[in-house]
């Protein structure tokens, strides 16, 4: 089987997902606009733009911060759930064995199976906060944020697929059948701060925050926030680590996966 393959499946699975499950498909729209909603409805209870401003040491708007902080959690949470998770998925319905005996390693299938999933997604919330972004930055400004918010969402999933294929491993090799990302997704977001800003963390929280992919990339996309032409020389910065970081994660994936399933099927895990 072929990667052309996996990435064509997994693109027809979603489609015919989405064309199957046509209340899931408008819950996609509806759900990050109530996230956003509640974040800013709290936010403007309690304060005040120029309170947000001080508070984050930054030069933003809170509309477009909080869209960018919203969209990149939820694709985090995607790749999380989409590559990690789904591991659970196939062991309670019986079809891991399936997937350890396919042609292709277990990683390589859940990668390059969700990849067409994973972009679609991301096109489908850019889409959709794209009016609100121009309508508050203008037409060129707001097409330059997308596009950065675009970037940072299509950079930051190449470390993430590799660290997330790592938490699939450890997933199979225990025999403990508790959602583990059920408790340890928000954890993940918040040190990488994608409800507040990861500097402000205390020194401890910094530290866990600075192995996290996430975290680069929530701070690459808060870039499109800035108010005016965002800097290119922190972009670009951003960019070299998140790639230096893919680089580390994937190989360790590459290595360490194979054993993992290995140790499942020697200890009986599966």
């Amino acid at each position: 089987m072929s990667l052309k393959t996996l990435l064509k499946s997994g693109f027809t699975l979603e489609i015919y997902f989405y064309k199957n499950n046509r209340a899931t498909f408008l819950a996609m729209f509806l759900w990050p606009y109530l996230m956003l909603a509640l974040i800013l409805g709290m936010g403007y209870l309690f304060g005040s733009p120029s309170a947000f401003r001080q508070n984050v040491r930054m030069d933003v708007d809170p509309v477009v911060y909080y869209v960018a902080s919203t969209l990149i959690a939820m694709s985090a949470l995607s790749v999380m759930w989409g590559v990690g998770g789904s591991i659970l998925w196939y062991k309670w319905s019986g079809t891991l064995p399936y997937m350890l005996l396919s042609p292709n390693r277990m990683s390589t299938t859940l990668v390059f199976s969700f990849i067409p999933r994973y972009m679609l997604g991301v096109l489908i919330q850019l889409a959709e906060f794209a009016p609100l972004i121009m309508l508050i930055e203008g037409v060129s400004n707001g097409l330059v944020k997308i596009g950065i918010l675009a970037l940072a969402a299509t950079v930051g999933m190449i470390p993430l697929l590799g660290f997330s294929a790592l938490f699939a491993s450890f997933l199979i090799t225990i025999e403990e059948e508790t959602n583990v990302l059920s408790w340890l997704n928000p954890l993940i977001l918040l040190f990488s701060g994608a409800f507040y800003p990861a500097y402000l963390l205390p020194y401890w929280a910094r530290l866990i925050s600075q192995i996290l992919p996430t975290t680069y990339t929530v701070e690459l996309a808060r870039l499109a926030a800035i108010v005016g032409a965002p800097p290119l020389a922190p972009i670009t910065f951003l960019i070299g680590i998140l790639l230096g970081i893919a680089l580390i994660y994937n190989s360790l994936a590459y290595l360490l996966v194979g054993y993992g399933e290995k140790k499942a099927m020697k200890k009986g895990a599966i």
